[in-house]
């Protein structure tokens, strides 16, 4: 699969749902039987792998809930039988679904799932990787995730019961993923010592912004850019975006001036933004000032302004192309699921098909849904099940 999200015209797009021809996921129904399952071998109908495999090709035609699952079993078993037989005669019901994601190991999920989604996603050199966090509303669960800015995956993602322990579960995420030749962005509760030193240990960049947390990393920071000492160097990139009415400028001001005075582990540069927003005549101005890594290997054919310019932009990924599609595709907040590990089980779920979509160059996600749900062979091909079929019938 690509690993750049592209979106061409119809004409030229593969089809109306893929903007180039998908490979198939061959490897993610093998991938299912490292799984544990949390049920005892004894009255056990349904084989773990099968039962999460039925729910990511009902998450894919737009079937969230658990009795919605059910339906999509019962409803498709014609379709499976003829095209995809060994997936067919299993209908969970509702009952079965909500005992087995409540029971199984978040932890190993997340991993092997974290594992197989980083060998799937080539990554180019100097791509940024976003760290932000995230609740299930009124689960009591709160989740960081590691996504790549440019393939739109999630590379690893932990959760903790506890609001507020991000600092802690961060450096956790950021260990389980390859850093070195990338660039991790992250809100201003990410600019620590700690986390930056991590980051630096392990051959990475960073890009984070700073505020009230840092107060005096900010005002020193907004001090240097304010009154410029005599004779420092200061590189400014300014780009223009115009959309639906809405037109934005950024000048993003960098200098590696102040480094050797503010002592900060790995630091190469400050920055400065300054944002510009127009709609419908009226205009607002925003200011934000942060730190930033860069190594030298990452800047051959960009300059560093650039390439900070780009950190900072591409951070916000993760709220349109995660965040956003987990609320308002798979209704994540309306989501009534809360018992056991039910609630992180299927934001896991969740991360992986809004991932495979992503690698897919799915162009929207409802219409995706829709033509999955009325083609479902579409689908099967899509996630390598006939291929898996076909090696069934030859061996």
């Amino acid at each position: 699969m690509l690993y750049k999200y592209t979106v061409l015209s119809e004409k030229c797009a593969h089809s109306k749902i893929f903007s180039v021809k998908p490979e198939p996921l061959t490897t993610l129904w093998f991938l299912l039987h490292e799984i544990p399952d949390p049920r005892r071998p004894q009255g056990r109908r349904h084989d773990l792998p099968i039962v999460l495999t039925l729910a990511i090709l009902a998450l894919c035609s737009g079937h969230l809930s658990y009795e919605a699952m059910e339906e999509w079993c019962h409803n498709y078993q014609q379709e499976l039988r003829t095209q995809v037989p060994f997936l067919s005669g299993h209908t969970p019901d509702a009952a079965t679904f909500h005992r087995v994601f409540s029971k199984i190991n978040t932890d190993v999920l997340e991993e092997i799932l974290g594992e197989w989604l980083q060998k799937v996603t080539p990554l180019q050199k100097g791509e940024g990787i976003a760290l932000d966090g995230k609740s299930i509303h009124g689960a009591g669960v709160h989740l960081v995730a590691a996504f790549a800015h440019v393939a739109s995956t999630v590379l690893f993602e932990q959760g903790t019961d506890i609001k507020g322990k991000e600092l802690v579960v961060g450096p956790e995420v950021l260990k389980k993923i390859t850093i070195k030749d990338h660039i991790v962005t992250g809100d201003a509760l990410f600019a620590q010592k700690s986390l930056c030193e991590l980051i630096k240990s392990r051959y990475g960049g960073y890009v984070f912004r700073v505020k009230g947390n840092q107060d005096t990393l900010e005002k020193e920071i907004n001090l240097f850019f304010q009154d410029p000492p005599w004779g420092i160097s200061v590189k400014t990139h300014r780009t223009v975006t115009r959309w639906k009415g809405r037109k934005e400028i950024r000048i993003v001001e960098v200098s590696e001036d102040l480094v050797n005075y503010l002592s900060w582990p790995g630091l190469t540069h400050v920055w400065k933004l300054t944002k510009h927003v127009t709609i419908t005549g009226r205009t607002t101005t925003e200011e934000s000032v942060g730190i930033a890594r860069i190594p030298q290997n990452l800047l051959k054919d960009v300059s560093v302004e650039k390439k900070i310019t780009e950190s900072i932009r591409g951070h916000w990924s993760i709220e349109n192309r995660l965040h956003r599609q987990r609320d308002t595709v798979f209704h994540e907040d309306h989501a009534t699921i809360r018992c056991g590990n039910a609630p992180q089980t299927m934001a896991i779920l969740r991360n992986l098909v809004t991932s495979v979509f992503h690698l897919g160059t799915v162009r929207s996600f409802p219409k995706a849904q829709r033509r999955f749900a009325a083609k479902p062979y579409e689908l099967f091909a899509f996630l390598g099940l006939t291929d898996v079929q076909k090696q069934f019938s030859y061996a």
